[in-house]
């Protein structure tokens, strides 16, 4: 018998959508694929779910301690190596995002040909829903084959959108790199498309979606309190350090210019106390962009 291909790991803790996000698993048209769940030890028993959607699930695992509450990237890799072996690609669904019925289907009929040209990284054509499962935004068709980073320079061009569910990578090129530990992981899903792709060609499917839930209930929706913000801020920080400082030569002079303002808007505000961090991080906008650019920055607050 011939085994699956693909793992699906969903790093479980809200139970607000996780029905929805087991019932389109649930729903597709192929199931050649091992579903995986990790939870994250969360005060919402998923139990119920779990028997109730049983024939589908390849294995479940409460984990003693929650370790997401201060690194989600680290509750992603404590999944996938606690339960990935055989598979050769893998997808990370959050707990409260959807996959049309059709994307298991699609990544069977687009995977020999990113095997044959050396590709380790596919895209799912990506909308946001929210609470309500209303389309709030939805983006262009990409082209089939696209360069990581230009993709991810088109980001900053407000041409795109990019999460931690749609991507389907290779299991050697997660090994080799991992996920970057990032504060809220902040950029940890971007960071790992240009490193699982080594900055090579995506793959994209523009005709299966996965469906990014903005709501109130998860992370990305609770950017109220003072403490997010100034997490987000750090996070960002050591994100765009982070590439700048070791991929700098990968990107075009106007992504540069962009990575370097949302570097400098975020520093400065989250470490505006911290003088060597100040000094880190001037030290790679000066590395990156002309004095003159940096100049202009500055005086215009990162904008």
């Amino acid at each position: 018998m011939m085994k699956n291909k693909i793992a699906v790991v969903i790093p479980y803790y809200k139970i607000d959508f996780f029905e929805e996000t087991l019932e389109s698993l649930n729903n597709q048209t192929d199931k050649r694929f091992n579903l995986y769940i990790g939870n994250d030890n969360s005060p919402n028993n998923p139990q119920e779910l779990i028997e109730k959607y049983d024939s589908i699930i390849t294995r479940y695992k409460n984990f003693d301690t929650n370790i997401g509450g201060n690194s989600l990237s680290k509750q992603w890799e404590r999944c996938i190596d606690e339960f990935v072996e055989d598979e050769e690609w893998i997808i990370v669904l959050a707990d409260d995002d959807t996959l049309t019925e059709n994307c298991i289907q699609e990544f069977y009929s687009n995977v020999e040909e990113a095997e044959e040209k050396g590709i380790s990284l596919i895209k799912f054509k990506c909308r946001v829903i929210n609470e309500n499962n209303k389309i709030v935004r939805e983006f262009p068709d990409y082209p089939h084959l696209q360069k990581a980073s230009v993709f991810f320079g088109n980001l900053y061009r407000n041409i795109g959108f990019s999460t931690l569910s749609e991507n389907i990578f290779r299991i050697e090129k997660y090994r080799k790199y991992k996920y970057q530990d990032v504060e809220l992981a902040s950029g940890s899903d971007a960071i790992a498309v240009l490193e699982f792709s080594e900055f090579d060609d995506i793959l994209f499917i523009n005709n299966a979606f996965m469906s990014f839930r903005d709501s109130e209930v998860n992370l990305s929706g609770n950017r109220n309190s003072t403490d997010f913000r100034m997490r987000k801020m750090k996070g960002n920080s050591k994100y765009m350090g982070y590439l700048l400082s070791n991929y700098k030569e990968k990107f075009d002079y106007e992504t540069k210019v962009s990575m370097s303002k949302m570097l400098y808007r975020n520093f400065r505000i989250a470490y505006k106390n911290d003088i060597l961090k100040n000094i880190y991080y001037f030290y790679i906008l000066l590395k990156t962009i002309k004095i003159t650019d940096l100049k202009h920055i500055i005086k215009n607050g990162g904008n």
